[in-house]
């Protein structure tokens, strides 16, 4: 287990020669750290991925929890008894506009498909609308928590793969207001993206238009 504590010491005795914490306080580093959380969330959702069942609401427009970022994944339908239903389809909305333009007042038991835009990424639409209170096992990201001094040792909120790039992550937030020390910021940056997967992180922000499938 990496604490937040264990992260900021490392950072410190072997990025910033500041093992006493004399330059960079405790309170600077949680800054630093917690921009750096909201970075990586946003460069990498998965980092901060949960599973729910979803409640279903009215219509086909649905809205993940309010302590979501963003959709990742609908995964599949779960039946009244709690157990697994069918599992869902991600399609093109334009496909099904094209197909079959009253799909938004089409009504049935359980979800076929959904469509997802990566520019409103905290809601998504299911085909076909199933009303009120059946349940749908969806995959978030979710907002990271804001760390303070009592969450010293408490574990990391991300798993421990992402501890490098959160760490350059932070010594960029931290270095980018130092002109002295400008371009090395922006090297953090560059090596955090790189650890992260450039082309994993252009994706991120694409709105998906094909299936798991590849279809």
């Amino acid at each position: 287990m990496q604490t937040v504590q264990d992260l900021i010491r490392t950072t410190r005795m072997t990025q910033l020669d500041d093992p006493d914490g004399t330059t960079w306080t405790d309170t600077a580093m949680l800054h630093g750290l917690n921009e750096a959380l909201r970075m990586l969330c946003l460069l990498r959702p998965d980092a901060t991925s949960t599973i729910v069942s979803l409640t279903t609401v009215a219509g086909t427009r649905q809205t993940i929890p309010a302590d979501g970022e963003r959709l990742l994944k609908a995964v599949r339908n779960i039946n009244a008894d709690d157990t697994i239903g069918r599992a869902v389809r991600l399609v093109n909305q334009a496909d099904l506009d094209a197909m079959s333009p009253d799909w938004h007042q089409q009504v049935g038991t359980r979800v076929s498909e959904y469509c997802f835009d990566g520019r409103t990424p905290k809601w998504f639409y299911i085909y076909p609308a199933v009303g009120v209170g059946k349940k749908l096992e969806i995959e978030y990201s979710k907002t990271p928590p804001l760390l303070t001094l009592d969450d010293m040792e408490d574990e990391l909120p991300v798993s421990v793969v992402f501890s490098q790039p959160l760490q350059e992550l932070m010594l960029y937030k931290l270095l980018s207001g130092d002109a002295s020390r400008g371009q090395g910021s922006a090297n953090h940056m560059q090596i955090a993206v790189q650890l992260l997967g450039l082309k994993v992180a252009s994706e991120v922000f694409s709105s998906p238009t094909k299936n798991d499938s590849g279809q």
